[in-house]
């Protein structure tokens, strides 16, 4: 049978959850605990959620929506009706647990909250996905993964500027990643918790708490290391910007003590040009570095002598010509050359591939990442399949995204409904 037509018996096989989730944090989630064998089901407008449209080729069922939700039921619910909102109280107790992704007070106003759902079930774990957390004088500001992966430093840490010397956004969406999978393992510890203790609880997640604890280094504080590094960089920045210094400008001064900061300069443990394409140098060892230096023909480069001081003006110009000497020389020969030669003495390295590329690779094939799926619409597809896998507890992709409202009628006969209150409830559009 394919993958499409079985329910894996994954960790949390058993488990239901119920998904008020948009765009990609919260779906993320739902992707993760499907994979990891939950039942989990989306509620979403009559209308379908608007992202569903968004670089849609097929109506209803974009691309990134359906990688997105694959594997989820569709549970079509009109939220904005006191009669949808009561219809999801009257079925909580069938759920394990609950992620949503609206902003602060929205799930409150609605009628589906935290309080207002663990009051009817005492038992659920409840995930609330936010930007900038419950909290704060920001709690209630929008957030997209752009705005909070500016706001927390990730924007400005990954460097990358535009024609204009202006911020770029990161891709993918980081922060929105990140808290899905946060999300999903912080789910599935709550529930391991409420096995010993009989206790449901309050998730809270955000894209800002999440963006800080990727960078944890630079947010850290600790004053014997920041007096050298960070407060020096810190007052250069502020008074960079006071005096109307342009952003790209004030960036690089950044990249500077993020160099210094790193130690030694990094002429391995970076990216360069060949002839018909990009390699990634991976070194942070003196054994691998002394491999990229032989497979270079650097072996008179002295980074890594004991007298060799970085702070020293006169190192760096000598750092610079070493840079220079291969970024030459590796232009010389093509991609297939590097990874051999310098596979052959031990120094990690990969090419530089784009994502589009790599549902071919052979890696990626001999991996099984990829999980064949026949989409009621769009067809068949090949989809990313589960972030890890289990020896004994099978993750695996329960199938593909659903249609709007396709699961509707089937999940309110399991939770108790009669056909007739069924029908009114389609007749009067409270659900799809």
């Amino acid at each position: 049978m394919s993958a499409s037509e079985t329910q894996a018996s994954g960790p949390l096989s058993g488990v239901r959850v119920l998904a008020f989730t948009q765009i990609v944090a919260g779906p993320f989630a739902g992707v993760v605990l499907s994979d990891f064998g939950a039942e989990v089901v989306k509620v979403e407008p009559t209308t379908g959620e608007y992202y569903r449209n968004v670089a849609a080729v097929v109506p209803d069922h974009g691309k990134r929506w359906q990688s997105l939700n694959r594997g989820q039921k569709s549970l079509s619910v009109d939220l904005q009706n006191p009669k949808g909102a009561e219809l999801i109280r009257r079925i909580i107790n069938g759920f394990d647990a609950v992620v949503i992704n609206f902003r602060p007070g929205v799930a409150e106003r609605l009628g589906i909250g935290y309080e207002d759902l663990s009051e009817i079930n005492p038992k659920l774990i409840y995930c609330s996905i936010t930007g900038f957390g419950p909290v704060g004088p920001w709690a209630n500001e929008a957030a997209t993964d752009y705005v909070a992966t500016a706001f927390s430093g990730l924007v400005a840490g990954d460097g990358k500027t535009d024609d204009d010397g202006v911020p770029v956004g990161m891709v993918p969406s980081v922060a929105d990643y990140l808290t899905g999978l946060a999300s999903a393992g912080a789910i599935s510890a709550a529930l391991f918790s409420r096995d010993k203790t009989g206790l449901g609880q309050k998730i809270d997640a955000s894209l800002l708490n999440s963006s800080l604890s990727i960078q944890d280094s630079f947010v850290m504080r600790e004053p014997a290391s920041d007096s050298v590094y960070r407060d020096p960089m810190m007052e250069r920045v502020k008074e960079a910007f006071a005096g109307g210094m342009p952003y790209k400008a004030v960036l690089a001064d950044r990249v500077k003590y993020r160099q210094r900061s790193a130690g030694l300069p990094r002429l391995y443990y970076c990216a360069y040009q060949t002839a018909d394409g990009a390699i990634m140098l991976g070194c942070l060892t003196p054994k691998t570095r002394n491999a990229a230096r032989l497979g270079l023909d650097m072996q008179h480069e002295r980074t890594d002598d004991a007298s060799f001081d970085p702070e020293d003006p006169k190192y760096q110009e000598q750092v610079d010509e070493w840079k220079r000497e291969i970024t030459e020389r590796v232009k010389e020969h093509g991609t297939e050359h590097w990874l051999r030669r310098l596979r052959e003495v031990g120094c990690p390295v990969a090419p530089v591939q784009f994502p589009e590329e790599l549902s071919d690779h052979e890696q990626v094939k001999a991996l099984g990442v990829m999980t064949p799926l026949e989409h009621p619409v769009t067809g068949p597809q090949e989809v990313v399949g589960p972030i890890v896998n289990f020896s004994k507890t099978k993750a695996s992709v329960q199938g593909p995204s659903p249609l709007i409202g396709q699961h509707t009628e089937q999940l309110l006969l399991h939770a108790g409904l009669t056909r007739q209150e069924i029908d009114d409830l389609l007749e009067e559009n409270i659900v799809r």
